[in-house]
């Protein structure tokens, strides 16, 4: 499992929208992959832990574990716009990859809304 810090991503999408009071909403396309938020510091404390709940190994298919780990969490997250920045400090937004593959790619869906 790898994390991919995406909250300057999201900030410049943010910033880009001129938009100072709304709701950003956030999802990846996939099976496997998740989204998360986390205290900056701890991260692989959090991945340990996931993988002790659930194991890598053990299933009939390879890559079961990803996909339970994905429905554990999820794919998607709302986030308050209320100013400046977009979390709290020491808080990240962090794409959780539950199944690493070479040359694969994700795409993430940003939408902003507001009155």
């Amino acid at each position: 499992m790898k994390l991919h810090p995406i909250d300057e991503l999201l900030g410049e999408a943010v910033e880009e929208s001129s938009v100072e009071e709304g709701v950003l909403w956030v999802s990846v396309k996939g099976a496997a992959p998740a989204l998360v938020i986390l205290e900056e510091g701890p991260e692989e404390r959090f991945v340990d832990t996931l993988r002790k709940l659930i194991p890598i190994t053990g299933w009939r298919r390879g890559n079961t574990y990803a996909h339970l780990t994905s429905t554990l969490l999820s794919a998607c997250l709302a986030l308050p716009i209320a100013g400046k920045p977009l979390l709290d400090m020491p808080y990240r937004v962090y794409l959780l990859e539950t199944h690493p593959v070479h040359n694969h790619r994700r795409t993430i869906a940003i939408t902003i809304y507001s009155e």
